[in-house]
């Protein structure tokens, strides 16, 4: 991260031409820009910046295997004039879910577990001493596929209430990773039969977390570090720290600026707790993109992005998925949020693109406004690339 004032004799050069006014920011372009442009995207996200007040976002978006554009933001750091450069480290919140369904999925690959493995009771991955309780029909019948497609059975507001969230319960906050699952097994059980009812989960990753423990015999961010970041060259990702770390943003909330460092986010390893850049997460996207086999092997990758089973879920396993008429994927994407923080990450089967996008403060949902939290960072980037037909040569990997 660079000092303000290591950059004011750029920006005293920089003419008032091309200083943006307060405009709320478009999302829909002209139908008739079809090749690439660098100016527009930089005029765009700025806009889009100041509309709903981000103090700092960064960017990366690859087509066809190459790394097309990079770009960074505003503020890293607002009272230390620190601006954010693109090797900062933002959270991903629940992006990281679909990093540990790749992990899952390579365990898969390995042999380690299968994604009918059963999760708790005898002969399962976790065995029966999780629980203090005898484990139910339900609980014994879950397995690591109901996990990753939300499909457990344990629905947040039928354990604790309508907008509730166990996970986030004062008097678990305390608890490591281990003891979290245990004491949301002995006090909650299932509200439907496991592989019938989708409902968004945390605690489902929680679990999943452990499962990657229990199988490869080390620490989930260990495995991960090890299994998919090592082979694609990816060093500096890493799990959130409680406090402002080395490289890693600071965090901003509109009401109170406690919030972002107020929730133990480290505890949330395998459900929102990941680090990293965008370039380093749209090398993992390009590898899951194309047939390079660094992370996964394609059968792999075909079954991860395939959508669940149950019919109320658009869900697979750690993302969420579009299909054409023809059963033809089209994208698989997944959003993050919380307190200081949004994340969204995008692949594009259809037009072979990928992006990965990060801010430092959450967008509000202002019907008034017409703001749609961290979905607006999806409709900027789709917006941006969907009418580009023509794209340039150049590959900032190389």
């Amino acid at each position: 991260m660079l000092p303000f004032s290591l950059l004011l004799y750029l920006a005293s050069i920089v003419t008032a031409a091309l200083r943006q006014p307060e405009v709320q920011v478009p999302l829909r372009l002209s139908e008739h820009v079809t090749p690439f442009n660098k100016s527009l995207f930089d005029e765009t996200i700025q806009s889009f910046m100041e509309a709903r007040n981000i103090p700092g976002l960064s960017v990366a978006l690859t087509y066809d295997d190459r790394l097309i554009y990079t770009s960074a933001f505003g503020y890293a750091d607002q009272e230390d004039d620190l601006l954010v450069t693109m090797s900062d480290r933002f959270r991903l919140a629940s992006v990281s879910k679909s990093i540990t369904a790749i992990a899952i999925m390579r365990l898969a690959e390995l042999g380690a577990l299968n994604l009918t493995s059963r999760v708790f009771g005898k002969a399962s991955i976790l065995g029966s001493s999780f629980s203090s309780k005898t484990y139910n029909d339900w609980e014994l019948g879950i397995t690591v596929q109901d996990l990753l497609e939300h499909s457990s059975g344990f629905v947040d507001e039928d354990m604790c209430g309508k907008g509730c969230d166990p996970t986030y319960l004062p008097e678990t906050m305390g608890l490591n990773q281990w003891d979290l699952v245990r004491t949301i097994l002995d006090k909650y059980t299932p509200s439907h039969a496991p592989g019938t009812f989708a409902s968004y989960s945390n605690f489902a990753y929680f679990v999943l977390g452990r499962v990657v423990e229990a199988t490869s015999l080390t620490n989930y961010s260990s495995y991960v570090s090890g299994e998919i970041l090592k082979p694609l060259n990816i060093t500096s990702m890493q799990i959130a720290s409680d406090n402002r770390a080395e490289d890693d943003v600071s965090y901003y909330d509109f009401e109170n600026p406690n919030a972002p460092y107020s929730f133990h986010v480290s505890r949330r390893d395998s459900v929102g707790a990941w680090t990293a850049s965008p370039i380093d997460l749209v090398k993992i996207l390009r590898a899951l993109l194309s047939d390079q086999k660094s992370i996964l092997a394609p059968k792999s990758t075909k079954a991860m992005f395939s959508k669940s089973s149950v019919t109320n879920s658009s869900y697979a396993k750690g993302w969420t998925v579009k299909f054409g008429p023809d059963s033809e994927l089209i994208e698989a994407a997944k959003d993050g949020g919380y307190p200081g923080t949004n994340a969204y990450w995008n692949i594009n089967f259809r037009n072979k693109t990928s992006y990965a996008i990060v801010i430092n403060r959450e967008i509000e949902k202002s019907l008034e406004k017409g703001f749609n939290g961290g979905f607006d960072l999806k409709a900027l980037m789709d917006n941006l690339t969907f009418p580009i037909t023509s794209w340039p040569k150049w590959n900032f990997f190389d």
